[in-house]
C-alpha cells in the first residue's frame, strides 16, 4: 500500500510462447532498419524468444504495413515504422 492506494499485481502470462516477427516497412540498411534491428536484438535474449525480423519495403512502407494489419491480433507480429 502506497499513500493509501492498494496496488494489485496482475496474474504473470505466458507471452511470449514462441517468436515474435517484426516486420520493417522499409529497404534493408536505411537508419530505420538499423535502429530496430539494434533493439530487437537485445530484446530477444531477454523474452528468452527468437525475433525474426523482415524487410518489406515499397510503397512508401504501405506494404509492410499492411502485412501486420492483416497478421493475426495474437501480438506476435510487430511494426518498426519511422
Amino acid at each position: 500500500m502506497i499513500s493509501g492506494v492498494v496496488l494489485a499485481q496482475a496474474p504473470t502470462a505466458s507471452w511470449p510462447a514462441h517468436s515474435i516477427r517484426v516486420i520493417i516497412p522499409f529497404g534493408a540498411g536505411s537508419a530505420t532498419d538499423l535502429v530496430p534491428r539494434i533493439v530487437f536484438e537485445q530484446l530477444g535474449p531477454q523474452l528468452g524468444q527468437t525475433i525474426v525480423v523482415e524487410n518489406r519495403g515499397g510503397a512508401g512502407g504501405t506494404i509492410g504495413t499492411g502485412a501486420v494489419a492483416k497478421a493475426d491480433p495474437d501480438g506476435y507480429t510487430l511494426l518498426a515504422h519511422s
